[in-house]
């Protein structure tokens, strides 16, 4: 990262978003109170409540490996730290401010905290000798609160000193630097809890607490862009490492930006298309900050892990207008209780809203593809979604203008190594090492370590089935044997299944890996290997359906999936949706298994595509649509107004088409099974909220149709509604099947 985007990051750097919908305080009245809270702090000697406050904001802005000091300050127990980092060899654990301030991972830090106000030089320096004089392993850095201020002129001395003496750093932040911190959406519940913030002074509808949970957490992250880790916040891939080249390379102006730009100055949903690993997250970061080189128009960067995430934050009424919507990997965040069209018209262009979003070729193709059970669980929330875009592509290779550009850029030697050798590969893939990366998988599975290959198997192949959020490592261990030879699953030790995991995640040319550590025992796939395996399998079926290629998923993945996955977990009807439509023999049952084990919450249910695709879903299991209603908790009116809906579409002269076909067949179901003879049946207690003649409809066009027995009691419920006596029939076959003049579904179909 340029030196440049380096100072724009330091700390101290404060969203202008308003602390709650509605507040009443200005951000800068908050920040006034916030400092005036500290210097009370001061006032009533409350050094170990500071002390307190200082190291949950360094935890959460700094770095989570943090110790407490212990031991009586008198006799030197704590050697002059209020508390010190640990040796972690966790991934990702510095945390902004950490970042932006040059740490690296395993850097042993110490933090002092002091409340005085006067004599701070002589104080800051006394500490530090204790610190270093102390027996131990010296930090490298100190970090040292205060409550009041220290001018710039004294901080510079203080590190000149720190590092001719002890050739360490320090970073001193101030009451002033500390009050914009603690202002941070993100952190200020810190302030809240430790300097009295009132709800009246925050705000009382809420908005707080939820922003608060949900960027403590890590579910929500509200920075600027210049504040902003590209890597690690945003998803851009790691550069490959040469000699002494670090951080991002030079951008390399692409043929789109200027459309790009407009875009955005648009505002609404705006996307960036292309293959993994082609430059789109890179394209669309440059171009957001592009957008915000004028101080007046910095915006916030809201960043969301999910789409279920985004929507508790809009709806705890937490203030989002006038901010930038960053999702990465757009598949993401699209589906049931996230991302819809409802949100992109609710803050379209007016509100100052922009949405900018990344998104694979290959997962557009399998989300519009997807169309048939899904219903709105995907692939309509995604057509409607995308209805408004404003859509760029970035394509793998650089043309002739951008390769002349790069040329001049050819210093980097990244940039001079990627022009020369990225035949094969496009610019950015070269870049992001992601050639390399296949090469080792392959290497791997060719022998150099096949556990490790395995897993990365599993990890690519649980994309492919539909489930986007980090894989648990459990998931994993479950079914990487599959891809393993026997040979070697009868002698694996837990030893090599460790090492395989580390080989795994093992960084080629210090950027990108076969597979990636989101969480504690969280992995996911490099995507573009994801990519890769996908196009592989579809050329081996001739490309004729994304969901074709499915079939040489392992069966005991998909067995895991169903047996493992949450109800509430947001991938549950991609995965549903994506094997209810592989041509996989045994991949239906897994769509039936779900049904059967309520696998599919009811909340999922309450729109009419979801409906449709649950009476379809029964109709093929065969299960009672009314027994399963009753069972998941769902509304029977809802789904019949859907069915009804559907029904009316119906033209007899044309062919159906498979809703069609799957609502005539429920509704068929409905009457012959249901009890509708029955005025205590819960099925009869929800038609009657329909028209008399819906009913009669829908009896005459089956009865036209060959379906006799569900027609005449569908005709006799009707009958009942307009007061006549019902003629129930209790003699005739029932149907076999659904008729459409010659058209047929197949036998078995109703039972």
């Amino acid at each position: 990262m340029s030196s440049g985007r380096q100072e724009a990051g330091q700390a101290g750097k404060a969203s202008p978003l308003p602390a709650t919908a509605g507040s009443t305080l200005r951000q800068n009245e908050l920040l006034s109170f916030v400092r005036y809270q500290l210097d009370k702090m001061g006032a009533r000697n409350e050094h170990h409540r500071f002390e307190d406050l200082c190291r949950a904001l360094a935890r959460h802005r700094i770095t989570r490996n943090i110790l407490t000091a212990t031991g009586p300050v008198s006799a030197g127990g704590d050697q002059g730290r209020d508390f010190e980092t640990f040796t972690s060899y966790a991934q990702n654990n510095l945390r902004d401010v950490g970042v932006f301030t040059g740490i690296e991972e395993g850097q042993l830090m110490a933090f002092c905290c002091t409340i005085q106000s006067s004599g701070l030089p002589k104080k800051i320096r006394a500490d530090m000798e204790k610190i270093f004089n102390s027996p131990g392993i010296a930090p490298s850095l100190v970090f040292y609160f205060t409550v009041a201020d220290v001018t710039v002129s004294a901080r510079h001395s203080l590190s000149a000193e720190a590092y001719k003496i002890w050739g360490a750093r320090i970073e001193v932040i101030d009451g002033n630097s500390l009050s914009e911190l603690l202002i941070d959406p993100e952190c200020l519940w810190i302030a809240s809890e430790y300097l009295q913030l009132s709800p009246q002074l925050l705000g009382s509808n809420g908005a707080i607490d939820v922003a608060g949970e949900l960027t403590r957490t890590g579910d929500v992250i509200i920075r600027h862009i210049e504040d902003l880790d590209p890597i690690r916040d945003l998803g851009i891939h790691s550069p490959l490492c040469i000699d002494e080249w670090q951080g991002l390379p030079p951008y390399v102006k692409r043929a789109i930006d200027s459309r790009l730009d407009d875009l955005i100055n648009r505002g609404g949903l705006v996307v960036v298309e292309g293959n993994s690993a082609s430059g789109k997250t890179r394209t669309a970061f440059e171009a957001v900050l592009r957008s915000n080189i004028q101080p007046k128009n910095r915006r916030p960067v809201l960043i969301p892990k999910d789409g279920a995430s985004l929507r508790k934050l809009i709806a705890s009424g937490y203030p989002i207008e006038n901010a930038i919507i960053w999702l990465d990997d757009l598949e993401r965040f699209i589906g049931l209780g996230g991302l819809d069209e409802g949100i992109i018209r609710l803050f379209g262009s007016e509100s100052g809203v922009l949405f900018i979003a990344t998104l694979r070729s290959r997962a557009k193709a399998a989300m519009t593809q997807a169309s048939g059970a899904t219903g709105r669980s995907l692939a309509n929330v995604y057509k409607a979604v995308m209805a408004g875009a404003g859509t760029v592509r970035v394509d793998r290779n650089l043309n002739k203008k951008e390769r002349e550009r790069a040329f001049r850029l050819a210093a980097d030697l990244r940039i001079r190594s990627a022009l020369e050798k990225s035949n094969s590969a496009g610019f950015a893939e070269f870049i992001a090492a992601a050639p390399s990366t296949l090469e080792r998988w392959r290497d791997g599975q060719d022998g150099a370590n096949e556990i490790g290959a395995a897993l990365v198997s599993a990890a690519v192949d649980f994309r492919r089935a539909g489930y986007l959020s980090p894989i648990p490592k459990e998931w994993l261990e479950a079914v990487f044997k599959e891809y393993l030879d026997e040979r070697i699953m009868n002698r694996l030790t837990p030893t090599e299944l460790e090492e395989g995991f580390s080989w795994s995640v093992e960084l080629v040319h210090g950027a990108s890996s076969c597979m990636i550590v989101l969480g504690n025992d969280l992995y996911g796939p490099f995507d573009y290997l994801v990519d890769y395996t996908q196009g592989e399998s579809e050329n081996k079926t001739d490309g004729s359906s994304t969901f074709q290629s499915l079939t040489d998923i392992p069966d005991e993945l998909w067995h895991e999936l169903a047996d493992r996955i949450s109800l509430d977990d947001p991938n549950l009807m991609s995965c549903v949706s994506t094997a209810s439509l592989s041509p996989h023999p045994g991949l239906q049952a897994v769509y039936r298994q779900a049904i059967l084990q309520g696998s599919i919450p009811a909340n999922s249910l309450n729109d009419a595509g979801a409906l449709l695709s649950f009476a379809r879903s029964c109709i093929n299991a065969p299960m009672c649509i009314v027994c399963q209603s009753l069972r998941l908790g769902v509304p029977l009116r809802p789904l019949l107004q859907a069915l009804l809906e559907e029904f009316g579409k119906i033209q007899e002269e044309d062919f159906p088409s498979d809703a069609q076909v799957g609502c005539v067949a429920a509704l068929a179901s409905l009457g012959g099974e249901s009890g509708l003879e029955n005025p205590d049946s819960p099925l009869r207690e929800a038609a009657d909220h329909f028209p008399t003649h819906q009913w009669r409809n829908v009896g005459e066009f089956m009865i036209r149709n060959s379906m006799d027995f569900e027609g005449r009691c569908w005709i006799a419920y009707a009958d009942i509604q307009e007061g006549k006596k019902a003629s129930w029939p209790v003699s005739l076959v029932k149907a076999r099947g659904v008729l459409f003049r010659e058209y047929d579904l197949p036998s078995g179909e109703i039972s």
